[in-house]
């Protein structure tokens, strides 16, 4: 990782640290002057032309590693930026958004009090998850479930993710798992429908993918790592609760069936219009299979690598061998080498990859 000397002091309260290359859409989102910006920009290049002009606030750093590896360097050569920022966003270089957009989402995550936060996206977005799409007449949507490629953090809670994002460097997994590995994180994390963001790439083909296939690595093999390290995850994502645009704050219920009905309005002139019906099939059913659902903290089984690292309510007991999930006293190498034997013979074709919504 190589930086320009010295970080200048900087006297706003957010930092938005994005993972930038040759095609990066980082310019528009400082092209934008409809209001004064409430953070700084630092790049974090991983395109190798260095002649490239990279604009930021702070020195451009060049790392040719991937996302997550890479975020887990910058924190730990430069660990006076957590404390300096309140908030930092770590947005994917794919994204189309606005300065002033970007602003309005640290405002309400701190109006809030949120731990995490992420725009929603656009209808017109290359899209993963449903759940992630915008709906209309909502400020936000309390959630389990935040994507990795816009996350905002609490620079407090950061720190504490550093050590998974270190060893876990695809990425894959983590978002799973992280607004829940929080003491309490009931309302700490949501999807900010005010704010929208645009996804303009083709999902899994970003230059990350191409090494994955190259290299025979199946990321798929870090979601059941990292999952299967917790007695109670589920894979469910879930939206609980919410705050309208009026300043109304709406229960599970509502919030459910406003987001189904939204869901079925867009899901024509989406890429998966059968998959999109779908989810809001299932919101529909748990707004009233699952009224009261709260997200609880997951609770790490001793001597997996969650546990280890300090990750999750630690619990002094393992599920058995009954209910399919590794025992107590396993250790990160037995795992791998448990998904190793059950794993693809053949790369992924990243293209087809889909994961449950």
């Amino acid at each position: 990782m190589k930086n320009e000397e010295g970080f200048q002091s900087g006297k706003r309260r957010f930092l938005v640290l994005a993972r930038v290359g040759e095609d990066s859409l980082h310019r528009e989102w400082i092209a934008d002057d409809t209001r004064p910006r409430n953070w700084d920009l630092q790049l974090n290049v991983y395109a190798k032309d260095h002649s490239l002009s990279f604009d930021g606030d702070l020195p451009t750093v060049f790392d040719y590693g991937t996302k997550w590896d890479s975020i887990a360097r910058h924190f730990k050569a430069n660990p006076e930026l957590l404390d300096r920022y309140d908030y930092i966003m770590l947005p994917d270089d794919d994204l189309r958004m606005k300065s002033a957009d970007i602003s309005r989402l640290f405002d309400i995550a701190v109006e809030h009090d949120l731990t995490m936060a992420q725009p929603a996206m656009t209808h017109d977005s290359y899209v993963s998850h449903e759940i992630v799409l915008r709906v209309p007449g909502f400020r936000l949507r309390y959630s389990n479930f935040l994507e990795s490629m816009s996350c905002c953090i609490k620079s407090s809670y950061l720190r504490t993710l550093l050590p998974m994002f270190e060893r876990h460097f695809t990425g894959w997994g983590t978002d799973l798992i992280w607004t829940m590995l929080m003491e309490d994180p009931a309302f700490r994390a949501a999807i900010v429908d005010e704010v929208p963001m645009v996804h303009v790439r083709p999902l899994y083909s970003g230059p990350i993918y191409v090494s994955f296939t190259k290299d025979g690595i199946d990321p798929r093999q870090e979601v059941r790592l990292l999952t299967s390290c917790f007695d109670n995850y589920s894979r469910f994502k879930h939206v609980y609760g919410g705050w309208l645009t009026n300043g109304r704050r709406v229960g599970d219920f509502e919030t459910r069936i406003r987001n189904a009905i939204a869901l079925l309005r867009i899901a024509p002139r989406m890429q998966h219009p059968r998959r999109t019906v779908f989810k809001s099939f299932w919101l529909v059913v748990w707004a009233f299979t699952k009224a009261g659902y709260r997200p609880e903290q997951l609770r790490a089984i001793a001597g997996t690598e969650m546990a280890l690292l300090g990750l999750g309510k630690r619990v002094s007991f393992a599920r058995g061998e009954a209910d399919g999930v590794i025992d107590a006293s396993a250790t990160r190498d037995t795992i791998i080498s448990g998904l190793e034997e059950n794993s693809m013979a053949t790369p992924p074709t990243f293209q087809s990859l889909n994961l449950p919504s």
